[in-house]
């Protein structure tokens, strides 16, 4: 089954693929990505769901680990990520979300691709930043029920998604992923 076809019918839940958008040089940050985006696909802007979340690490015993979270409302295994309150900033809904999934936090230390995908026929946009733990405990709670530090390359065998594993990838290499077009279909 396709990572899609796998997602329906929850608000947090994919109805189609991810894609990321066309990283051009007129398009350098993620708001003005976003907003060639929902020009490209024809988007109200007000109507996108906006998210954000963050990659978190720690430095043991000389190598990485990556933070990953269990939601049990859909049984899968991600990054720590959620819905934007309205006032927020996308970076300061990332580092609460990150705080109250996961009980952790940290520096923020970089940005990496956004992720989109439909939700119940909404456009949905999640900005991801890289944060390097600093603080924290986890405690079990509504949303996330169990947590794992792994390798890098456990962590992508864990995830649930392609564009969290993707993120891995994108963090170890030190920077943005490769341009892809956005399928517009």
């Amino acid at each position: 089954m396709s990572e899609a076809a796998g997602k329906t019918g929850t608000d947090d839940q994919a109805t189609e693929s991810s894609s990321r958008p066309n990283r051009s040089s007129e398009a350098d940050n993620a708001d003005e990505q976003i907003a060639e985006l929902t020009s490209l696909l024809k988007i109200d802007e007000d109507e996108i769901i906006r998210a954000a979340g963050c990659l978190v690490y720690r430095e043991v015993d000389g190598g990485r680990q990556v933070l990953v979270v269990h939601r049990p409302r859909y049984d899968d295994w991600d990054l720590p990520k959620g819905k934007r309150e309205d006032g927020e900033s996308d970076l300061d809904c990332a580092i609460r979300e990150t705080r109250e999934e996961s009980g952790y936090g940290g520096e923020i230390e970089s940005e990496l691709s956004p992720d989109h995908y439909l939700v119940r026929g909404r456009d949905k946009v999640v900005r991801w930043w890289v944060m390097r733990c600093t603080d924290g405990e986890f405690e079990s709670n509504t949303e996330v029920d169990e947590i794992k530090w792994l390798e890098p390359a456990e962590a992508q065998a864990m995830l649930s998604y392609g564009h969290a594993r993707s993120l891995i990838d994108e963090w170890i290499e030190g920077g943005p992923a490769s341009p892809e077009t956005v399928d517009a279909d």
